[in-house]
């Protein structure tokens, strides 16, 4: 199983930009979290055709498993 953790940010365009991040520490607080996008919106690095981030839109920890099936029996 593999986690992506996606860190959702409102535009000064009114559009939603997410940015992710694999394999994302375990264990993590909302508290790091908000923390952590509001230094990426301060920081201003990140933008969305031209308009900077300006909001928190919403976080989240996305778990995939993938389950391979073996075709060369068929």
């Amino acid at each position: 199983m593999s986690q992506v953790l996606e860190l959702k940010f409102n535009t000064a365009n009114g559009k939603t930009m997410t940015i992710s991040v694999n394999d994302p520490k375990q264990n993590l607080t909302a508290s790091e979290i908000v923390t952590a996008m509001q230094t990426i919106i301060s920081e201003d690095v990140f933008h969305n055709e031209g308009h900077g981030l300006v909001a928190i839109n919403e976080a989240r920890i996305v778990d995939r498993n993938v389950s391979e099936i073996d075709l060369s029996q068929s």
